[in-house]
């Protein structure tokens, strides 16, 4: 070979990298050193080459895809072709052989190990079949056995991270190792790297499992890459066989737990050790450590420790009575309970003398748990006899702690003072604010010049209404004359009328006034797509974005055929999509001396956006109308047709929480909505959503709030929408009550009990529908109710108390558990709070629900409040 370099390059040029791996095993070292001097340079070569070819390769693309998509008639962006076309791209096929190049050229280990951690020589993701590390393999096969081992070791200790899938420099580094039998090197991203590229199923064979599986228990994040049970079921196993040593894993795990973390990072060490699963004296010889996790550590690593300790034999009273101190002082209800379960056969099967445990108790009697301190206040009654001086002493001092019925209970047998009865809480209630109504919407554009220079933008729905709004009555207008003028640099040439759809409001704009400025165009273009053509389907776009080309598409068929009326009748007068009733009624009043007939889609978005709250004078002078569109719009104000039915359902969609809406209505609404309500997949923005229906807002929150609030993207709840909602109109239903529950437990409390104040001030709380809602999303969510019954309180203290009333009523109804089921504490908060806005409230009339826990044997605090609120609903007013 006379010149190594041009051969290799050729071979890298072409891709080839079997070809590579022939002629670098075949050089001699001064062309190995050729080689490797030329590599460097020859990257920003082969990078940019590579691009090359890749730009070549997608305009080739993209025209199949252009004719392809002029073929079907249809945009380029609904093929999937397209996407494809985005998705391929393989401008970097030169890496492998560039890397296999300098494996097998580089003279020294750690520049070898440098040439393969290059950034510019890793591929941003996997592809199938691109897979380099048999050709590194071999071609370092031909070095000697320490350059190797030396190249595993350096390599392996370049490595810094590692991604959950498939990652080249993780199986290159493992097998290297386990080609070369190097030690691997005490770093914690091998050891992660060897978690991801190894599978359990593997590792009885696996030459790095006896260095490697102690480390387990030392790296940390470890515990959160094993996350299925495969890795504890295969470790068993192995130990079972005697393939690893049970101590060593029995050990590790207990060194994981007492060094501390988070219950998600030590999941994996727990299902490990349960699988172990520890013999007695096994436990007994570790007791100690046992012990020392109940008081701190997470709460799934302290419940595993609990039940050794329970099975490991007898406990010496000292440490059982502070090993339950540790676990009453924690805050799960689980351990809590199992920690008071214990204390109680503690106290059963001591001897006459039990002030070992007295601390033990008195810490219970603390117990923010009205239940737990109630169970143990029981305790202490029941066993008062058998505790001497030094543990009575500290159990009365624990009487002036507790709620005076407690109290008085445990002071009549150890004695101390008991705490005063609180005074009950006087309600003053606030004053609820007006709901503030909307800001009207900018002044009209006067003259043809102002719009002009105000086309109309996606971005902005205000100024899309206002621009056909302002074209309507200036094309009608004194200044007609001076419009074409003013637009005709805005007209829409011949070329675009032969696409279709159309899915810009500019585009209908601009052949509005094309045909301003040039009467007949619409008719004279050759080829032009039909008008209806250009209207997007229905399902192909969020209704936002649809019903304003709907719209523009009427207005514009209404210039062709020479009908376009004075003025729209659909325009609002408030910025959120609102129309006033007296204006409609206005702007029909001139319709009928004018003798113009309305257009149908501007008559159904008018319906859409009118407002409920009509004036007597507004009312009578609409029955004065004699119109179609003039009476329609009278009975719609003083005998409105009954409101669509909102059906919400949960379910699933490409694998995320969604909530899934259906709408029912009778004949009237239904040729008003049309197919406005169709399913489509696309995401509702909900202000300008409720720009469309206005007057509609419950289906505006139906169509809208389809994620929960912890997906942030399009669709997910956002917490302004409930004040965009505060500003609409029309009854509230499961969508704003939803909307209202996402507020409630995922808001900051002042921006919940805003927004619920303005909701109520509205009429925008639907009571108990609000209040089932909040339960479904608790019961989903996995939250407490903690901040929903701050958040309420606070709602109630500032002057919706009757609103928060009704929510409480719907709420408790859908969460209190029922008879065998097991009650929280937040359950307790809840009918706490219930109790006291009843009172505040003066509500009546009895809770089946409430009634029921009432009617308990139970002592328990939840049970006493039930009887409280039970009390408030029952007693007649005095």
């Amino acid at each position: 070979m006379t010149n190594a370099w041009e051969e290799v390059r050729a071979a890298i040029e072409a891709v080839d990298t079997p070809a590579v791996v022939k002629l670098v095993t075949g050089l001699d070292d001064e062309q190995r050193r050729e080689v490797a001097a030329a590599l460097p340079g020859h990257l920003p070569v082969a990078q940019e080459a590579g691009r090359r070819r890749e730009h070549e390769r997608a305009e080739q693309r993209m025209a199949a895809v252009r004719e392809l998509a002029g073929r079907r008639g249809r945009s380029m962006y609904e093929l999937p072709e397209y996407h494809e076309h985005v998705r391929w791209s393989r401008h970097d096929l030169w890496i492998e052989p560039m890397r296999v190049a300098g494996a097998a050229t580089i003279a020294g280990a750690a520049a070898v190990a440098t040439w393969l951690s290059r950034p510019d020589l890793q591929r941003q993701w996997d592809e199938p079949g691109r897979d380099d590390v048999p050709f590194i393999l071999d071609v370092v096969s031909a070095r000697p056995v320490a350059w190797q081992q030396d190249l595993a070791v350096r390599f392996a200790l370049r490595l810094r991270g590692t991604r959950p899938t498939r990652d080249r420099r993780v199986q290159l580094a493992l097998r290297l190792l386990r080609h070369t039998g190097a030690v691997p090197p005490a770093h914690d991203p091998l050891t992660l790297a060897w978690i991801v590229g190894t599978t359990p199923d593997r590792l009885s064979g696996d030459p790095l499992l006896d260095t490697m599986a102690p480390r387990l228990f030392e790296t940390e994040g470890a515990g959160r890459l094993l996350t299925d049970d495969a890795w504890p079921a295969a470790l068993a196993e192995l130990a079972r066989t005697g393939r690893i040593a049970r101590q060593v894993l029995l050990d590790g795990c207990l060194t994981r737990f007492l060094r501390g973390g988070e219950a998600t990072g030590l999941r994996f060490f727990v299902r490990l050790h349960e699988r172990l699963d520890p013999a007695p004296e096994e436990v007994a010889g570790r007791l100690g450590d046992y012990l020392a996790l109940l008081p701190a550590s997470a709460a799934n690593v302290a419940d595993l420790a609990l039940k050794q300790v329970q099975r490991g034999g007898p406990v010496p009273a000292a440490d059982a009575g502070e090993a339950v101190q540790g676990l009453l002082f924690r805050k799960e209800g689980k351990l809590v309970r199992a920690g008071l379960a214990w204390l109680d056969r503690l106290l059963k099967d001591g001897d006459d003398d039990l002030d070992a445990y007295a601390p033990a108790l008195a810490v219970a009697l603390l117990c923010e748990a009205a239940g737990a301190r109630e169970r143990a206040v029981r305790l202490a009654v029941k066993h008062a006899a058998r505790f001497g001086p030094a543990g009575a002493e500290t159990l009365r001092e624990a009487v002036a702690t507790l709620p005076a019925h407690q109290g008085a209970a445990l002071a009549a047998v150890f004695g101390g003072d008991v705490a005063a009865e609180p005074e009950p809480e006087t309600f003053t209630p606030g004053t609820l604010p007006p709901a503030p109504p909307a800001a009207p919407m900018p002044p009209p554009l006067r003259t043809p010049g102002e719009l002009g220079n105000f086309m109309p933008k996606e971005s902005s729905w205000i100024r899309t209404e206002r621009w056909l709004d302002a074209f309507v009555r200036l094309f009608a207008g004194p200044e007609h004359d001076r419009l074409p003028a003013a637009l005709t640099r805005h007209a829409t040439p011949d070329n675009e009328f032969r696409g279709a759809p159309w899915w810009h409001a500019s585009m209908w704009a601009g052949a509005m006034i094309r045909e301003l400025t040039d009467p007949g165009a619409e008719s004279r273009i050759r080829d032009a797509a039909p008008v209806a053509s250009r209207i997007p389907e229905m399902t192909h776009a969020a209704v936002w974005k649809l019903m304003p080309l709907i719209r523009y598409a009427e207005v514009y068929q209404a210039l062709v055929e020479r009908r376009l009326p004075p003025y729209l009748l659909a325009t609002p007068t408030r910025v959120n999509g609102l129309l006033d009733p007296g204006t409609l009624v206005e702007r029909l009043e001139g319709y009928e001396r004018a003798g113009v007939e309305a257009l149908p889609v501007d008559l159904r978005q008018a319906l859409l956006r009118l407002g409920r709250a009509v004036e007597p004078e507004v009312a009578a002078r609409a029955a004065r109308l004699t119109g179609e569109a003039g009476r329609r719009v009278a009975r719609w104000l003083t005998d409105r047709p009954a409101d669509p039915v909102v059906t919400l359902h949960r379910g699933e969609h490409l694998d995320r929480p969604h909530t899934f809406s259906e709408f029912s209505s009778g004949p009237e609404y239904q040729e008003v909505l049309g197919d406005l309500l169709v399913h489509r997949w696309h995401e509702e923005e909900l202000g300008r959503t409720l720009a469309v229906f206005a007057g509609h807002r419950e289906l505006v929150a139906a169509r809208c709030v389809r994620y929960p609030a912890t997906y942030g993207y399009f669709g997910a709840y956002k917490p302004a929408d409930v004040a965009l909602l505060a500003d609409g109109d029309g009854p509230a239903g499961p969508g704003m009550s939803l909307m209202l529950a996402y507020s409630l437990v995922d808001d900051g409390q002042d921006l919940a009990v805003e927004a619920f104040l303005r909701l109520a001030a509205g009429g925008g709380v639907a009571g108990e529908e609000a209040g089932r809602k909040l339960a479904e999303v608790l019961r989903h969510g996995g939250e407490g109710p903690k901040r929903a019954l701050e958040a309420l309180r606070e709602a109630a203290l500032k002057g919706a108390h009757r609103e928060v009333w009704e929510v409480m009523a719907g709420w408790l109804t859908a969460s209190l558990p029922g008879p065998g089921e097991r009650a929280t504490a937040g359950h307790t908060r809840m009918v706490s709070l219930a109790a006291d806005v009843a009172s505040w409230v003066g509500a009546r009339g009895e809770l089946p629900v409430i009634a029921e826990l009432a009617s308990r044997r139970s002592g328990s605090e939840l049970v006493r409040q039930a009887r409280r609120l039970h009390a408030c609903l029952t007693t007649p007013p005095a």
